[in-house]
């Protein structure tokens, strides 16, 4: 993969960032960007290396998985370590994205941005940096994406396999760093979402299955193929959740907040409130960053118990 992040951008611009990836010998949960004597460096943890791994033997190995996914023996450790560098390919470019997109150059104090670690009680910047959290997510959502579809088969199987395998990725990342990080999340619906210095969760898995629904259908087009590939790779996460690990209702799931109320305005917030940046960020960044369209509203569907409704923000 180190070799591979060349790919990502131009080769002019590749030099410029002067950017490498390092593992480092520490047992934490952890990944960070940081730009150091005109070098960023992209670090990730052992820590976090054996948490992924973990994570993809325990999806696995769980005893309902043949209930859910039709896997044969041969080609189970195949699997695994495609899925892992899946994983490990989405908190890469993760961290790329802060380096690309000049969030560790807007100013001398602001060369440094971790992943579980920091501390949201002495942060005055929480909202700004959740704005540069959810940027980071969207660009390393839509560059795996993209790779994904650097694989495009005419075969159903091979490509609703092969998407189902992304969504799953990402699926997997957030509830590695929903069990690792250091941010109390249980009273999400009572505290004031600037508050916090990363999204929840749920949250971040949400809006990256939007981007990868956005590149999909921008890309492939929109239509019945497209739509059954979409629809397979949200079946995986959530048929994954009811039939493997016995959760009976959705709202058990830590992604199930993004259907509610306080969710979708989160989301929407989030959206608007990058698109209000981009300008200044691209007087930093090594690339150009473009904007969404702003969210007027969105739908939400569960209420604060977990009830179902149909309402919009």
């Amino acid at each position: 993969m180190r070799p591979g992040i060349k790919t990502w951008v131009s080769e002019d611009v590749f030099e410029k960032m002067q950017v490498s990836v390092w593992i480092v010998n520490d047992i934490r949960v952890n990944a960070f960007a940081k730009r150091y004597e005109g070098k960023n460096y992209i670090v990730l943890t052992i820590g976090l290396c054996v948490a992924f791994w973990k994570e993809v033997e325990e999806f696995i190995g769980n005893k309902n998985f043949g209930k859910v996914f039709h896997l044969s023996e041969e080609k189970e450790d195949s699997y695994k370590k495609e899925l892992y560098r899946f994983m490990l390919n989405f908190i890469i470019a993760h961290e790329f994205g802060h380096i690309a997109h000049g969030h560790v150059l807007t100013n001398s104090e602001d060369n440094f941005i971790e992943e579980l670690y920091a501390d949201e009680a002495t942060n005055k910047d929480n909202w700004l940096t959740q704005l540069r959290e959810y940027d980071a997510d969207y660009y390393a959502a839509m560059l795996n994406t993209a790779i994904t579809l650097g694989y495009w088969k005419e075969d159903w199987k091979v490509l609703s396999a092969t998407f189902d395998l992304l969504f799953l990725s990402f699926y997997l990342c957030f509830d590695v760093f929903a069990k690792n990080s250091n941010r109390d999340f249980s009273n999400y619906q009572e505290k004031d979402i600037e508050s916090y210095d990363h999204p929840y969760p749920g949250i971040r898995m949400y809006y990256c299955s939007l981007a990868i629904c956005d590149l999909l259908i921008r890309v492939k087009g929109d239509n019945e193929l497209t739509r059954e590939l979409i629809s397979s790779g949200f079946d995986a996460m959530i048929s994954y959740e009811k039939r493997a690990l016995g959760k009976e209702k959705y709202r058990d799931s830590y992604f199930s907040i993004a259907g509610t109320k306080k969710g979708a305005m989160h989301t929407r917030a989030l959206v608007n409130g990058w698109n209000e940046l981009v300008d200044e960020y691209n007087r930093y960044s090594y690339v150009t960053i473009y904007k969404n369209d702003n969210v007027e509203s969105l739908s939400y569907f569960l209420g604060e118990d977990g009830e179902f409704l149909r309402q919009g923000v």
